[in-house]
């Protein structure tokens, strides 16, 4: 009697466990870059400060019908590149630095998103203004090695085809400082150019417009 009440016992025990392992939320654990585990406390107003992005933003991105968020959930806080991001920033004046020194060999058109800065292999890029990088790495084809930064809500700009990446995801920088060096990532053509785009409202527009 007593044998069976243990094994009677154990079997509870281990449905019970199982039925709770369904029915539990994983916790989030090292998120990919451009999204954030919802910690306790936190809410949409708190994480939209943090991360200096809008709330609107973030809903958009989330599909979130309102700001209520559960702790250990994923939450995109960077958007994609050809994301339109909501302007808050209107009216205000905005130039770019030349990101790098050469000659313009591509430029900007109707079928071309930016433009193309011939220069040796391996010179230095430079921020073109201000910003945060929101993104780092070589998944966009054709960019090849490509750093985003975002300059204000209204503000993104595109530095393609590098050889090497010398800033990092998040990374705050200043204008004139030295974030890649050119290469020939993702080209077709095999000549070593800077691509440099600029994105305002979520649009491309041509760079040189822009350019001190």
């Amino acid at each position: 009697m007593i044998k069976n009440s243990f094994i009677l016992l154990t079997t509870t025990a281990l449905l019970a466990a199982c039925a709770g392992d369904g029915n539990s939320r994983r916790p989030c654990t090292n998120p990919p870059a451009g999204q954030y585990c919802i910690q306790t406390g936190d809410t949409l107003t708190r994480i939209s400060q943090r991360f200096r992005v809008n709330v609107a933003d973030l809903r958009r991105w989330n599909n979130l019908s309102s700001d209520t968020i559960h702790v250990g959930d994923k939450l995109i806080i960077r958007p994609p590149y050809n994301h339109k991001i909501a302007p808050n920033n209107a009216g205000k004046t905005f130039s770019l630095h030349m990101p790098v020194k050469g000659k313009i060999i591509q430029n900007y058109s109707n079928t071309s998103k930016g433009i193309d800065i011939a220069a040796e292999r391996g010179t230095l890029v430079h921020a073109a203004a201000d910003g945060v990088v929101i993104y780092s790495g070589s998944t966009v084809p054709h960019y090849g090695k490509m750093l985003l930064i975002r300059h204000s809500n209204t503000t993104i700009t595109a530095y393609a085809n590098n050889e090497n990446l010398l800033v990092p995801m998040d990374a705050r920088v200043k204008a004139g400082q030295i974030i890649a060096e050119v290469g020939d990532s993702g080209r077709r053509d095999g000549r070593t150019a800077l691509h440099f785009e600029l994105r305002v409202n979520g649009k491309h527009v041509n760079p040189t417009h822009y350019f001190k």
